[in-house]
């Protein structure tokens, strides 16, 4: 009997081990099936037994129960480092609410005004018809989106410069009749209180002086690309004795166009002559004249012996040079002027070419002959000759002719370009809701700039004539019949 019991342990210890190694089908991978226990288990255990206990059966719950699943290791990265999380959606911008925020603003327009001078008045050539010129300078801002999606309207109002009631009546015309937003380019003199002051209209361009009572007086926006303020005076001694046109020099005069620009200037003018060691043996002022046919030959007579009479051989001038080259331009002394733009007129009262040969002087562009045609200016050409195709754009320069009956658009053309690009400029820092008080905003943060042939501008709180570019020029009197300008170097930058 204890024989039988001891077989019958041994079998069934066999039973489980070979239960607990078979697998499901032969493969590799399949987990182990527990089978369901015999009722052979049931029975009373065995006594100890040397022959058992040299073959015990291995506990099946310890080795079949399911080990916990490992965690998913984390993905690499294409390069080999962790992932990035993936970025938060960018918000969509709001959109531009566009609304009628001013007088001549609507929601897809803007007027603006364009104050034209005729200059075939004077003899110096004829500009051609505005309209054609605005219609595609406007036009290609408009292709390009407007300022925040406005379209721009331009209305054009004439005027002679020498009759105050036509300028005027351009004033009414654009600030009243149109209701314009701005008026580009100005109109001259005092008919300019009736646009910025009389009517609370922004006033840029040309045309416009942006200083003294005009600024004081203006009810809105004024904006020029003058130079401003009196660093051109300051920097143009500092380079006159730089490049030492004060050696050797028995006297020193200075010369004023009138009380206006004396009274402004002349503080800082004495101050900068003692910067550099040169001391003033006399000063001239053109309003001493009296400003009749009559006298005017006498009087210039007068001040030509004055400054014979003081030995001066160097003659500063300061403010429009015409007067200054055609009172001293006989009198074969030595001429600096700081202002460039009135040789043309001094050779055609009589004087001489030769006669001013030498004197140096300054301008606030780069459109002299010699100039390579700047990408903003010959963009903006390119867009109007494309509108003009049979017109004549022609650089002036020495033979280059204008009249009536054959109009050359180059002068116009980049004067407009200047002024509308001025404007867009400004609008454009304004913002979206454009107004007198948002237009002013956008003018003072305009701290760096440029337009065709000024490559330096800027404005900001009280500056408001935005010319920063001086460059030094030099008459030639043999250059032409009529003499021509030619560069000094390159352009200096005045910006504060």
């Amino acid at each position: 009997m204890g024989y039988r019991r001891t077989l019958m342990a041994l079998l069934l210890a066999l039973a489980v081990f070979a239960t607990a190694c078979t697998t499901g089908d032969g493969g590799e991978d399949e987990p182990a099936v527990e089978e369901a226990p015999t009722a052979a288990a049931e029975e009373p255990a065995a006594e100890p037994d040397e022959s058992a206990e040299e073959a015990p059966s291995e506990p099946a719950a310890e080795d079949d129960e399911p080990e916990p699943a490992a965690e998913a290791p984390e993905e690499p990265a294409s390069d080999g480092e962790p992932s990035e999380p993936a970025p938060e959606p960018t918000p969509e911008p709001t959109p531009i609410v566009l609304t009628a925020s001013f007088r001549g603003v609507t929601e897809d327009t803007i007027r603006i005004g364009v104050g034209f001078w005729d200059v075939s008045l004077f003899g110096f050539g004829f500009f051609g018809d505005p309209e054609p010129v605005w219609d595609a300078l406007t036009g290609a801002v408009n292709a390009e989106g407007g300022i925040y999606g406005r379209s721009l309207e331009p209305y054009i109002a004439g005027f002679n410069p020498a009759l105050p009631n036509e300028m005027l009546a351009a004033c009414i015309t654009l600030t009243e009749d149109h209701e314009v937003f701005a008026v580009l380019g100005g109109l001259r003199g005092d008919a300019n209180y009736c646009v910025s002051e009389q009517h609370e209209t922004i006033n840029v361009g040309s045309q416009v002086n942006a200083r003294g009572e005009l600024l004081e007086r203006a009810r809105a926006p004024l904006a020029s690309f003058r130079l401003s303020g009196t660093a051109g005076e300051e920097v143009f001694i500092t380079e006159l004795a730089r490049r030492g046109w004060f050696d050797g020099a028995t006297a020193v005069g200075v010369h004023y166009d009138g009380s206006e620009s004396q009274d402004r200037v002349e503080d800082v003018v004495k101050a900068a002559f003692a910067d550099v060691g040169v001391e003033i043996a006399v000063t001239m002022n053109i309003d001493d004249l009296v400003l009749d046919d009559d006298a005017m030959e006498s009087q210039t007579e007068i001040m030509q012996q004055q400054v014979a009479d003081a030995g001066i051989d160097r003659m500063v001038i300061f403010g429009a040079a015409a007067t200054g080259l055609v009172t001293y331009g006989d009198l074969g002394i030595q001429m600096a002027a700081v202002d460039s733009t009135n040789f043309t007129t001094a050779t055609s009262s009589g004087i001489d070419p030769m006669a001013l040969d030498g004197t140096i002087a300054t301008a606030d562009r780069l459109n002299l002959p010699s100039d390579s045609v700047d990408a903003e200016t010959q963009k903006c050409l390119d867009v109007v000759m494309a509108a003009l195709p049979d017109e004549r754009f022609e650089r002036p320069g020495p033979g280059v002719e204008n009249s009536e009956e054959d109009p050359n658009y180059w002068n116009y053309t980049v004067l407009a370009c200047r002024d509308l690009s001025l404007f867009v400029q400004i609008a454009t820092a304004a913002g979206p809701e454009l107004t007198n008080d948002s237009f002013q905003a956008g003018l003072d943060s305009l701290s760096q700039a440029s337009l065709p042939e000024i490559p330096f501008l800027s404005f900001g709180p009280g500056k408001y004539n935005g010319n920063d570019t001086m460059r030094f020029v030099q008459f030639d009197g043999d250059a032409d019949e009529d003499g021509e300008l030619v560069g000094l170097g390159d352009p200096v930058d005045l910006t504060p």
